[in-house]
C-alpha cells in the first residue's frame, strides 16, 4: 500500500510555505542577496531568542533520537499537527546530518512584530537553511510558528551589483552551478539568451539516478507551475478571438459547476489572478483517488467541496484550483480538450517540439525522473517522486518541456506570436501585490529591476524546481529546470535575469 501521508504533508506545508519564500526577502531584499547589510550572529536577547539558542544547541549536542523526543515540547498547542511534524523532522535532519550548525545571520522585520530569521550553515556540507520562528504570545516559552528550510542565498553574497560582459557573467553562473552541485547535489540545466543569442548553456547532474543516467540539453523535465502561463495565453487567445470576456463569471463559462452561488461571484479575471477566494485542490481526497483526475471537468466536484478562503475579488491567495477551473473553461469555449487545445494553440506556434503532459504511468523518451528529501533539510538521500500522488498535469501545472523549448515559448510571447502587444499589456493591468517583492498579473508574474520589467513564473513541487524570466524590455530571458525540489534554486534564474535586466539599463 502507498503510503499518502507524507504526500499530503509535505504539498500542504508547500502552499503554506508561499508567503515564506517571501518573507526571505529580508535577506534577499535586493540583488546580491546578503550583501547590502552587514550580518548580525547574536540571537536577541527576547523568548523568541532564547528558543532559537535552545533549538540550535539541541541540533549541535543531541542525537536525532532525543530531539524528536524533545522538541515537540517546545511547540505550541495551536501549531498545524502536520507543521509540528515537519519541524521535529527537520531539526532531526539536522542533528543527523548537518554536522552542526553555525549561525551566519540573525534577522527580525518590524512589519512582522515577534518574528525571528535565523540563518544558518551545516558544517558538513555548507548547505545553508533558515529558522523562520514566533514565540506563542499566551506561553512564551513556546514557539506559535517554526519552520526550518534550504536557503541559497549565500551563493550570491559575492554576485555582481551591476551589468557585466556575457564572459563575466557565465563565469558567476558556472561558479554558483559548481557550489550548488557540491552543496545540495544539484541535477538541471540553466540556459540564458540575451535577446539575439544563447550566451550560457549548462547542464549539471543526472536524469535518473538508479542507472546514473546524465542530465543533457535535450532532457525533459516538469515543469510545475510555469504551466500556469499556457493556461493564461490560452484564455487571452480565446478573448482575442471574441468568446469570452475577462469579466465573464464561472457560472456562465462552466454551467455544470456544483456549486453555483460562488460561480456567479467569481470571474475569469479573478481566477487568473488568485483573488477567488478558492482554495487548492490537493487535498487528501485528491491523492487518495490520483488516478480519477485527468480531465479539468473530473476536478469540479473536488474543488467545489472544499472551503473557500475569501471572497472573490477582495484578495490574494494562491490557487491551483483556480487554474483547473480556468482549464475547464478554455475547453467549454474552444470545443477542444485542454490538453489538445496547449498543443494546437501555444506548443506548436511557439515550436516547442519537445514539451506535453504526461501520466505517471506514460513512458516520455528523455523525461527525467523527478527525487525529494522528505527527511529533512540538510539531508543527502534523494527518493524518486513516482509516488508523489500526482497522476498527470493540469492547467494548474505539472507540464514537461526543455529549456529550448521554454526559450521558444519567450521569444513567442514577446515577439506577439501567442497574443497581440496590446492584450499582453492589459494582462498586466490591474496587478495584485504579492507578499513579496513585484506583483501578479494575469497568470504572468512582474517585478521591476533597474527600471526593467521582468516577466515569468516559478515552478516546485516534489521533484521539480523550475523558472523561467523574460526580460520584457530587450527580449533577454533565462530558464532553469531541474528535476529536484522543491528547493530555492529558482532564486539563480532570478539573480541572471536581474544582471540582464542591468545591461544597458539607466540606473
Amino acid at each position: 500500500m502507498i503510503d499518502r501521508t507524507f504526500v499530503v504533508r509535505a504539498t500542504t506545508r508547500a502552499l503554506r510555505l508561499a508567503p515564506l519564500w517571501a518573507s526571505i526577502s529580508l535577506f534577499c531584499a535586493a540583488p546580491p542577496c546578503m550583501a547590502t547589510t552587514p550580518a548580525n550572529t547574536q540571537l536577541p536577547d527576547t523568548p523568541v531568542g532564547h528558543l532559537a539558542g535552545e533549538l540550535i544547541h539541541h541540533a549541535n549536542d543531541a542525537g536525532a533520537a532525543r530531539i524528536t523526543q524533545w522538541a515537540p515540547s517546545v511547540l505550541s498547542a495551536s501549531m498545524a499537527s502536520d507543521d509540528k511534524a515537519a519541524f521535529v523532522t527537520d531539526l532531526a535532519s539536522a542533528a543527523r546530518d548537518s554536522g552542526g550548525l553555525d549561525v551566519f545571520d540573525v534577522r527580525t522585520d518590524p512589519h512582522q512584530p515577534g518574528l525571528l530569521e535565523v540563518a544558518v550553515k551545516g558544517r558538513r556540507s555548507g548547505q545553508a537553511a533558515l529558522f523562520w520562528l514566533t514565540a506563542d504570545p499566551a506561553h512564551p516559552d513556546r514557539l506559535a510558528q517554526a519552520m526550518l528550510v534550504p536557503m541559497d542565498n549565500p551563493f550570491y553574497a559575492g554576485w555582481p551589483k551591476g551589468p557585466v560582459s556575457h564572459a563575466e557573467l557565465g563565469k558567476q553562473i558556472h561558479a554558483v552551478l559548481d557550489q550548488l552541485v557540491r552543496v545540495s547535489d544539484f541535477s538541471g540545466c540553466v540556459t540564458v539568451f540575451d535577446g539575439g543569442e544563447t550566451v550560457f548553456d549548462e547542464c549539471r547532474g543526472v536524469a535518473e539516478r538508479s542507472f546514473n543516467v546524465p542530465v543533457d540539453h535535450q532532457t525533459k523535465f516538469h515543469v510545475g507551475s510555469i504551466g500556469k502561463m499556457f493556461t493564461a495565453v490560452a484564455i487571452a487567445q480565446l478573448v482575442e478571438a471574441g468568446k469570452l470576456s475577462w469579466n465573464d463569471t464561472l457560472a456562465k463559462l462552466v454551467p455544470e459547476y456544483p456549486d453555483q452561488a460562488a460561480a456567479k461571484k467569481i470571474t475569469v479575471w479573478e481566477l487568473l489572478h488568485h483573488t477567488a477566494g478558492l482554495g487548492d485542490f490537493m487535498v487528501p481526497d485528491y491523492f487518495e483517488h490520483a488516478a480519477h483526475f485527468v480531465n479539468p471537468a473530473d476536478y469540479l466536484g473536488l474543488i467545489a467541496r472544499q472551503p473557500k478562503v475569501g471572497e472573490p475579488g477582495k484578495g490574494l491567495s494562491y490557487s491551483n484550483a483556480g487554474y483547473i477551473l480556468l482549464g475547464r473553461i478554455i475547453e467549454n469555449v474552444s470545443g477542444e480538450r485542454y490538453f489538445d487545445y496547449i498543443q494546437h494553440h501555444v506548443f506548436e506556434p511557439a515550436q516547442m517540439a519537445s514539451s506535453g503532459f504526461d501520466s505517471e504511468d506514460e513512458i516520455v523518451p528523455g523525461l527525467a525522473v523527478g527525487y525529494y528529501h522528505d527527511d529533512g533539510v540538510f539531508s543527502r538521500t534523494w527518493k524518486a517522486n513516482w509516488v508523489q500522488g500526482i497522476y498527470k498535469g493540469s492547467p494548474a501545472g505539472g507540464a514537461y518541456s526543455t529549456n529550448a523549448d521554454l526559450l521558444q515559448f519567450a521569444k513567442a510571447l514577446h515577439g506577439g506570436k501567442l497574443v497581440k502587444s496590446t492584450t499582453l499589456a492589459k494582462m498586466f493591468d490591474g496587478e495584485v501585490p504579492n507578499d513579496g517583492p513585484g506583483a501578479i498579473g494575469a497568470g504572468i508574474d512582474e517585478r521591476l529591476s533597474h527600471g526593467r520589467h521582468i516577466r515569468g513564473h516559478q515552478g516546485g513541487i516534489e521533484g521539480t524546481t523550475a523558472n523561467l524570466e523574460m526580460v520584457w524590455e530587450t527580449g533577454a530571458a533565462v530558464v532553469l529546470t531541474s528535476n529536484e525540489g522543491p528547493s530555492q534554486h529558482w532564486l539563480l534564474a532570478e539573480q541572471i535575469a536581474d544582471l540582464l535586466a542591468a545591461e544597458g539599463a539607466k540606473n
